[in-house]
This record gives C-alpha cells, sequence and structure tokens, in this order.
C-alpha cells in the first residue's frame, strides 16, 4: 500500500508543481470541440522518443463509436511483445462519466465465465497478474485538444480488489490522420507465404518461406489461407467449412482485404476469390514488400462474403508476422536457385 501511495505521489507531484508555478501556460483551444460523452474516431498514442520528445506509437491506438446508444471503443494495448509488430484489440464500452468530465470504459477479461465462477476465482486467486477487469480512464486535453488515456487492470486477491497499471500506462492520444485496422486476428497461424502461386501443400509438400530469411524486398511472393481440418459428419463438416469461408455457399460472392502494419495495402482490397471444383475457395494473394524490416511487419487478410439476402460480412481474419530482407543482388539469387536445384 505504502509503494503504490508513493508511486501515485511521485505520479501526480510534478503535475500539481507545474501547474502552481505556471508550467502550462498554453491556453485553452477554442476550437477543441471534444465531447466526452460522444467521442469517435481513431486516436494513436504519444511516447517517449530518443531525442526528448513525444513521438506517435499506433500500436497504441483506440477508435470509438457509439452503438445503440452505448459508447464503444476498440482499444489496442501496444505491441503483443518486444520484436513482435502485431497488436490484440479488446472491445471496450462506456460505463460512467463522472462530474468531472472523466469517461470509464470497461472489459470484461472473463467473458466467457459465469458470475459465480468469477466470484469464487475472485476469493481464490492469490496472484496479482490475473486481470479480471480492464479499466481506460479517459479525459479530455483542451489545450491540446486532445485525449489522455490511463490503462489500468482490476484484479482481486482473497476477495480484495486490488487495481494496478498496465504496461501503456498514462499517455496522450491524439487524432489519427490515417486509417488503421482494428479488426482481431481471429485466425492466428492460418496465413503463410510461399514463392508460388500454387503450392503443393502436405507433409511432402512445398515448404513454406521462412518468415525471417526466407522473404526478399522487391520479390514477389504469395500468401496463402490455410483452413484448418474440422471434424463430424459429411453434412457437419461442410457446413463448418462454408462457416469458415473454406467451401462457397450458394448465392454468395467472397473477397478479401490485405493489410500490412496496419494500414490498407493499395491495390489489394475487395480482391475476389472465385470458387474451385466443388466450390472450394483458394485464399491467396501475391505481394512484394519494397524494403526491409528488421522489427518485422504485421500481415492481415480480412476474408469477407456477400450473400444476396445481406451485406458484406467478415467471416475471419487470418494473421502472420514476415521480417522481409534486403533485395537480393542476380548473383545472390543465382547462387540461392543453385543450391535448392541441389536438394531437389
Amino acid at each position: 500500500m505504502h509503494a503504490r501511495l508513493f508511486w501515485i505521489l511521485a505520479v501526480s507531484l510534478p503535475f500539481a508543481l507545474s501547474a502552481c508555478m505556471g508550467g502550462s501556460s498554453t491556453p485553452a483551444r477554442p476550437d477543441c470541440d471534444l465531447d466526452i460523452n460522444n467521442l469517435s474516431g481513431t486516436w494513436v498514442s504519444l511516447k517517449g522518443g530518443g531525442t526528448g520528445k513525444d513521438v506517435p506509437d499506433p500500436f497504441a491506438r483506440i477508435k470509438f463509436s457509439t452503438e445503440d446508444g452505448k459508447g464503444k471503443a476498440i482499444y489496442t494495448a501496444g505491441q503483443v511483445a518486444p520484436g513482435n509488430p502485431a497488436t490484440n484489440k479488446y472491445d471496450y464500452e462506456r460505463t460512467s462519466v463522472s462530474e468531472g468530465g472523466e469517461a470509464l470504459y470497461s472489459i470484461n477479461m472473463f467473458p466467457e465465465k459465469s458470475k459465480q465462477r468469477i466470484e469464487r476465482l475472485k476469493k481464490d486467486n492469490r496472484r496479482l497478474d490475473v486481470k479480471f477487469e480492464g479499466r481506460l480512464y479517459v479525459t479530455i486535453d483542451q489545450n491540446r485538444c486532445a485525449l489522455t488515456l490511463k490503462d489500468f487492470y482490476v484484479t482481486y486477491v482473497k476477495g480484495e480488489e486490488t487495481m494496478d497499471s498496465n504496461p501503456t500506462g498514462i499517455r496522450t492520444y491524439l487524432r489519427a490522420t490515417d486509417e488503421l485496422s482494428f479488426v482481431h486476428c481471429d485466425e492466428v497461424q492460418q496465413l503463410y507465404p510461399f514463392a508460388m502461386e500454387n503450392p503443393k501443400w502436405g507433409e511432402r509438400g512445398d515448404p513454406p518461406l521462412d518468415a525471417k530469411e526466407g522473404i526478399f524486398a522487391k520479390e514477389p511472393m504469395w500468401f496463402h489461407y490455410a483452413e484448418k481440418q474440422f471434424e463430424g459428419s459429411r453434412d457437419e463438416v461442410l457446413t463448418k467449412q462454408q462457416k469458415a469461408g473454406v467451401m462457397a455457399k450458394e448465392g454468395c460472392s467472397y473477397d478479401y482485404d490485405l493489410w500490412v502494419r496496419d494500414r490498407r495495402v493499395e491495390g489489394k482490397q475487395k480482391v475476389a476469390v472465385t470458387p474451385k471444383d466443388k466450390g472450394f475457395l483458394h485464399w491467396r494473394a501475391q505481394h512484394s514488400f519494397e524494403k526491409s524490416s528488421a522489427a518485422g511487419l504485421f500481415v492481415e487478410m480480412h476474408r469477407y462474403m456477400t450473400c444476396a439476402e445481406g451485406e458484406r460480412t467478415l467471416i475471419g481474419n487470418a494473421c502472420t508476422v514476415v521480417w522481409p530482407e534486403r533485395e537480393r543482388t542476380a548473383e545472390e539469387k543465382a547462387e540461392a536457385e543453385a543450391e535448392a536445384n541441389k536438394k531437389k
């Protein structure tokens, strides 16, 4: 408790002193029309840069909307892990707005568990890192016409509620200038890079490219969607395949959007996928990277279906991470091809 009190004082005291000494001399912007009860659009966080100045961090972003009169937010809490440019997307809902103008958005981290089970876990839990609830406290910075987000989580130890900060912590968020992806990747390890358009699948088939050493800038390659193996009767398997977009349904059309680095790939939007023999759908996308990336690139294939009786709906989002190498010289390509031929 004392350590937590010290942390709160350490964070809040500099701001208090700055205000008392006139440190915040920037007047409120008269053109700032943000309404804490009606937030909308995409916002990107700022974080400390190597030069001492804050720089945008698109891995930590939030998108506000209103659905059925309720405030909603899709939030990414930064990179999944150091060296991994993927992000998870979390759906928050606004639960309250204080008289001081602070909005609380929350998310239940155990949506699949019953209330009785959660109450039992609260009493039995002994670990501080078990997150029961996520909480975002949002306020408006009138001086910058920006948002301040405080990212916390709630846990329970022996039935007692404890709140702590997530790694993103407290940050300023500015309105985004680019469209960024907010589709959760629900098909992990189902998008593979290949050198060819029609690889042979199976244990003795063509192996996928090495995500860290087998992809090179300026060289065309293909991303292929790998379907899951379903169990059940023939009719049950077919129903599951149609739901997953592996087999086409009569009267429906299919297409995909390709995203790299959380941004749309120009020329790879609403790419039609035509059913093959017996209605099989082969999802594949040709792509070439302009340059290398040591940090890695997050690649997404948003798969859609449109049926006569409805609108274009998302089937799933298959994703992967690749680390393209620098462009190879003609000599390096020839040497690599010679080595590959020796192994055949």
